[in-house]
């Protein structure tokens, strides 16, 4: 976003300049962005949608004091359940400027074969394809109630305190000679960032140990870790340090395989490790993970010899 540095009250353009989507944080490095963006975004002409599936499981958000026209929200990510129910909070008057060029079932008040004519029903209702998971619905209530009766702010301490203590134990985990067992993509402190840290672990070489190999080895062990880059190429473009003049020179072709496609970045691997804390965290868990990591990782020399071809990242 140009000249962001601006106020808001100095913007003088008529009209709306597009929409400003960004996430409130990342779910690759657990990153929080400035809400102060929102304000700033609209004081330019823009509307803002603001991700914040990541950001509400150990954070408030008030929305009478941040004030974006559309915000994105996960009910899974923040109790757990009902799998796959989530919502589009958008202002009325926002949603009266987006325009349709197409439809699906029960978005329609009527539609002619014979002309090419249709009529949209109003409000949210005209963005709402299909029918909704109407039985799982009533369960995010529940679900609510339950995390009021935790309190979001004993959620959001405890998490801190988890996330601090985890990122403590990574930068010191260290190969017998010295050298560090794991990079980390992200800060590594508290200071603006949530419950989510994305790593990789080095082996006794320097060399990053396969993703791939760290998600079958933690799964025998019963621990569940998110390997790859998490739906975000932009993060873990980033976080590899991958020069955007290679990736436009890249051939084009759907017929390359995705180690293919790796090798020719000169990537050390498909993605990272991610570990992310929630209401349901505890210190044990902690503990089973670095107890995990120091037996299966600490001055050891692995390779990728033998690994499945990935078919996504």
């Amino acid at each position: 976003m140009p000249g962001c540095g601006a106020s808001p009250e100095h913007d003088s353009r008529p009209g709306r300049n597009g929409l400003f989507a960004y996430p409130a944080q990342s779910n690759f490095s657990g990153v929080r962005h400035p809400l102060a963006w929102i304000e700033m975004a609209q004081g330019r002409g823009y509307d803002v949608l603001l991700d914040a599936a990541a950001y509400l499981p150990t954070a408030m958000l008030d929305l009478s004091a941040v004030k974006p026209e559309f915000v994105c929200v996960s009910w899974y990510k923040l109790f757990g359940y009902p799998t796959g129910v989530g919502c589009l909070i958008a202002k009325r008057e926002a949603l009266d400027r987006l325009k349709r060029p197409w439809f699906s079932g029960g978005t329609i008040q009527a539609v002619s074969v014979g002309a090419p004519w249709h009529r949209m029903v109003k409000g949210a209702e005209a963005f709402e394809d299909g029918t909704l998971n109407f039985q799982s619905i009533p369960d995010v209530h529940v679900g609510l109630d339950w995390l009021a009766t935790v309190g979001m702010p004993v959620i959001e301490t405890r998490v801190r305190c988890l996330t601090g203590w985890f990122l403590d134990r990574l930068k010191d985990m260290r190969h017998s000679d010295g050298s560090p067992m794991i990079t980390i993509y992200g800060p590594t402190d508290l200071k603006m960032r949530g419950g989510t840290v994305a790593f990789n672990f080095l082996d006794a070489t320097g060399k990053v140990v396969d993703e791939r190999l760290v998600a079958f080895e933690s799964a025998a062990a019963m621990i569940s870790l998110r390997t790859g880059c998490f739906c975000n190429p932009g993060a873990g473009e980033s976080a590899f340090n991958v020069d955007p003049n290679i990736l436009r020179s890249l051939p084009r072709d759907k017929a390359i395989t995705l180690d293919a496609f790796i090798a020719r970045l000169r990537l050390p691997s498909a993605g990272a490790i991610r570990v992310s804390f929630g209401v349901a965290s505890n210190t044990r868990d902690v503990d089973k993970f670095f107890g995990f990591a120091e037996k299966t990782y600490k001055d050891r020399v692995t390779t990728s010899m033998g690994l499945p071809f990935r078919d996504s990242c």
